[in-house]
């Protein structure tokens, strides 16, 4: 009977989805995390369909959408008006605030025609225990705040985050379903790293340990990333394909 109803709700919920407003919509992730819209998203079976302002085409699974409250907020006429916090504001005191700066634009990866993991290339093994989700978070919370914006602004969205395999190392856990996903997640990473490691060093970690899945919890890719390897990728010296053969850890 419960099963009867939920279906029957889903449908409902689509069909309003179709008749509502294609403009100014958010879908809203169970983790609480907003998605800009083109227009409502559309549901096949147990997968959810979203156009992203962009005109992009993405999907996720159903279960990670929050059907209720992405239907209230959109029936509120917010809109789209989601306000982007900068990365600055974490360490500026309130007393004395300091004018914000721009984040500036960053560098997108160009489409990737042959290139595929670790197909040519043998990775490299490093001793590395423990490379996981861990029960305690990081102990600098501004930290956290960081990286979770900077990503949710890079349109990476499915994103944990805990405490390393060391106190000093930051931890992460990024969806990335393909080779696109996971060459931008190496980028962003880095680019978010390098930018809180020269604005912030006192609070910033002295590495951050990466782990790529997909959906489906697959690896796609464990990384230990340190300062160095950070300003090599966001200064063009590798690229993210070559970042990813030669630093990869499986």
């Amino acid at each position: 009977m419960r099963r009867t109803i939920a279906l029957f709700m889903l449908c409902v919920f689509a069909g309003a989805l179709v008749a509502s407003a294609a403009t100014g919509y958010i879908v809203i992730l169970k983790n609480g995390h907003k998605i800009r819209a083109k227009e409502p998203l559309r549901i096949e079976g147990r997968t959810a369909i979203i156009t992203l302002s962009n005109g992009t085409m993405t999907s996720y699974p159903l279960d990670y959408v929050d059907l209720v409250a992405t239907q209230k907020y959109n029936q509120s006429d917010v809109g789209d008006a989601i306000e982007i916090k900068e990365l600055e504001r974490i360490n500026q005191p309130r007393a004395t605030p300091t004018p914000h700066k721009s984040l500036g634009s960053y560098a997108t990866i160009s489409p990737l025609t042959d290139a595929e993991l670790g197909a040519t290339n043998t990775p490299t093994p490093v001793p590395t225990p423990g490379i996981k989700l861990q029960s305690g978070g990081y102990s600098e919370p501004r930290i956290t705040r960081a990286f979770g914006e900077f990503l949710d602004t890079n349109k990476l969205y499915l994103h944990k985050s805990s405490a390393g395999t060391k106190a000093e190392y930051f931890f992460l856990q990024i969806i990335a379903d393909d080779e696109n996903q996971v060459f931008q997640t190496l980028k962003v990473v880095a680019e978010a790293y390098s930018l809180i490691h020269q604005r912030f060093p006192d609070i910033a970690p002295d590495s951050v340990e990466l782990e790529m899945v997909s959906t489906g919890h697959n690896a796609a890719g464990t990384f230990r990333i340190t300062p160095d390897m950070a300003t090599q990728l966001t200064g063009g010296k590798i690229s993210p394909e070559e970042f990813y053969v030669k630093h990869v850890i499986f």
